[in-house]
């Protein structure tokens, strides 16, 4: 195997992500703010509220200052987008 066929290592492995900290479940593509721990599984609640929903250790990513303003974006333009014919 070459190097540029590789993948990067991920960010998140092995890494605690703290209460209260925001992240993205990779597993569905969405990000929420870390509210606690079920058993092995973390709980990760929408940034404007709602319900929170269980992720698996292996699919938390902590995000950092720029992840969060691509998300904001990203939302931002789906939201337009739904406007648009």
């Amino acid at each position: 195997m070459t190097a540029s066929s590789q993948e990067p290592p991920s960010r998140h492995v092995g890494q605690e992500v703290e209460v209260g900290a925001l992240a993205r479940d990779t597993d569905l593509d969405r990000v929420g703010v870390v509210v606690g721990r079920a058993g092995a599984h973390y709980q990760l609640r929408p940034i404007k509220g709602g319900s929170a929903w269980n992720v698996r250790p292996e699919a938390v990513e902590p995000l950092n200052a720029s992840d969060l303003l691509r998300e904001k974006v990203r939302q931002a333009n789906r939201r337009s987008a739904g406007g648009l014919i």
